[in-house]
């Protein structure tokens, strides 16, 4: 079967007969009428009623007319995209990201990435950064955006792309005293510990030996905020991608010295540099470190 066969399959339906198909194409008729039977060998099927002069689509035949229509049409549209000048990467890219970067820096990073590289698709999954560690050892991923890794396999590489500071959030009622009065003094706002943030803020209270009072636990920045907002506790957050507004009433205080959690891509080694690899990490690290700068322009306050 050749789309020139099915062209003329759908020429004939439309016109009527073999000979004004034949004089739409250019064609003899007999030319016509070879390539109908060579379909009908390559179908299996008769498509034609011969009995009738001249021939005249059988019920098998005019089935097939409405699958060769929708054939052509697509067989037209690939040759009009491949004929098209390429702006930019092409191909398929499976991302991972952890939910602060899904709700913050993902949107605008897919938008600046399909206007550069309108024919690259992106699939997008969501997850916790273990999780997306060994998505991408299993090859289920080729990129993710995670918190630094403690450790990393042999088969994975990563490279930081922003690093954001970890601050206690309180509400500017309750701001007074150290930080490690606050924390001891009202009900702490823990971020989930099998997040990878949730892994440093626990690391660093434990290092500068904070006793805080648990209270509630998390995996959403953007309910913590909520909570601090009504004086029902303090928290630490990473403010970068979300920073809380002095419209808040809210306040930020730097521990000191300054406590950071990298984010970056990783991937398998031997894809750092692959183009499309390449690209989504430039976008990423051109818009974290705007969203970083847009941070630093809010108020801050130190202890």
């Amino acid at each position: 079967m050749s789309i020139r066969q099915l062209r003329t399959l759908v020429a004939i339906a439309d016109g009527g007969s073999f000979n004004v198909a034949a004089q739409r194409l250019y064609m003899t008729q007999s030319a016509v009428s070879m390539q109908m039977k060579a379909l009908e060998i390559d179908m299996r099927t008769r498509l034609f009623d011969r009995t009738s002069r001249p021939p005249v689509l059988n019920s098998n035949g005019w089935r097939l007319v409405d699958e060769a229509r929708h054939i052509i049409e697509r067989y037209d549209a690939l040759r009009l995209l491949a004929a098209a000048p390429v702006t930019g990467l092409t191909g398929s890219l499976r991302l991972g990201v952890i939910p602060s970067v899904a709700a913050h820096l993902l949107p605008q990073t897919l938008a600046k990435l399909r206007k550069e590289h309108a024919s690259l698709r992106i699939q997008v999954q969501s997850g916790l950064s273990p999780e997306l560690m060994f998505k991408i050892e299993e090859k289920h991923l080729e990129v993710a955006i995670v918190t630094e890794p403690e450790r990393l396999e042999p088969s994975t590489i990563f490279e930081q792309i922003s690093a954001e500071e970890l601050m206690v959030v309180v509400h500017k009622d309750l701001a007074r005293g150290s930080i490690e009065e606050m924390l001891r003094a009202y009900p702490f706002v823990r971020f989930n510990p099998a997040m990878g943030v949730g892994r440093v803020i626990d690391a660093t209270l434990r290092e500068r030996k904070i006793l805080v009072n648990d209270f509630m636990e998390f995996d959403s920045i953007e309910a913590m905020i909520r909570i601090v907002k009504l004086k029902l506790g303090v928290t630490v957050i990473p403010v970068g991608l979300v920073s809380p507004s002095p419209a808040d009433n809210l306040r930020t205080v730097s521990f000191d010295p300054p406590v950071h959690r990298g984010i970056g891509i990783v991937t398998r080694r031997g894809m750092m540099d692959a183009p499309a690899v390449r690209a989504v990490a430039e976008a990423f690290k051109s818009l974290s470190i705007g969203a970083a700068g847009e941070a630093r322009k809010r108020g801050r306050k130190k202890p």
